[in-house]
């Protein structure tokens, strides 16, 4: 599976947003045109301090770019996280879509683990979704949800082949970030595509840096990972082909070793 994020810094006028993206978009198709998915980063709109302001309508402005420039490309992409209200709703989402290369909306998948300040805001997603690109199967995790094994556990117990993450990680947690990535990847015999913000939001740094985690063919036991990153504190994107079918086997022999934590009895020595 040919893979890519997009990784542009956030500007204070959304257009300039848009037109960042879009010539990220166009360089790299033209590197790479066999490309089948791009990421986006978790946040790469303009920040407000008006909470209300940063809500979308839903699929709104923002959502309808990211519609037009599939369509256009002919190519799928993942929409990065949106802000979103719904009817019905209490409060918005933070929701990824998921179109393909005709623009049709396949799906989007709302963020389960809240993060700090979020639980205040917004209502946490209840459904882990596994998505569908030809005959591959993958998750979208949005940033924190990858903090937790049992999501990405959940998702490759119920056949995804990889894992995409649209996160928002500041400079302070980029170490224990990569960890993660690294654990999820290597505990699940998974690919992991992080795709991180760049820019500046409420005086804390986000630094880019986006990783695709996969493996190095040929050695299964140990099995050894593969990461390459994009640029940090620079707008650009990440490209990587990856072999899903090797990896199938190293996420079979895996799944196979797991032993079943019900049956492990545990006892209290005082």
């Amino acid at each position: 599976m040919k893979v890519a994020c997009i990784q542009p810094k956030i500007h204070q006028d959304i257009e300039k947003c848009y037109t960042e993206i879009e010539i990220l978009l166009k360089n790299l198709l033209k590197e790479f045109n066999n490309c089948n998915i791009i990421c986006l980063p978790e946040r790469w709109t303009p920040f407000f301090n008006d909470m209300s302001h940063n809500i979308q309508d839903e699929r709104g402005e923002n959502c309808e770019f990211i519609k037009d420039l599939a369509k256009k490309y002919e190519i799928s992409i993942l929409s990065g996280a949106i802000w979103e209200k719904r009817d019905n709703q209490k409060k918005p989402f933070i929701t990824c879509y998921y179109f393909n290369e005709k623009g049709q909306e396949i799906g989007r998948q709302d963020k389960i683990h809240l993060y700090s300040y979020e639980q205040e805001y917004f209502e946490p997603g209840r459904v882990l979704n596994i998505f569908k690109l030809d005959k591959t199967k993958f998750a979208i995790l949005i940033c924190f949800d990858v903090a937790f094994f049992e999501i990405p556990r959940l998702a490759v117990e119920n056949g995804a082949d990889i894992i995409f993450s649209p996160t928002q990680i500041s400079i302070d947690g980029m170490y224990n970030w990569k960890i993660y990535l690294q654990a999820r990847a290597l505990e699940n015999r998974i690919p992991v595509v992080g795709c991180n913000t760049l820019g500046k939001i409420c005086n804390k740094i986000f630094p880019g840096n986006s990783k695709i985690i996969s493996f190095i063919k040929g050695s299964t036991s140990p099995a050894k990972i593969n990461i390459i990153e994009a640029l940090t504190n620079d707008s650009c994107f990440l490209y990587e082909n990856i072999d899903l079918d090797y990896l199938k086997i190293l996420r079979d022999i895996r799944l196979n070793e797991v032993i079943d934590k019900d049956s492990i009895k545990v006892e209290k020595i005082n």
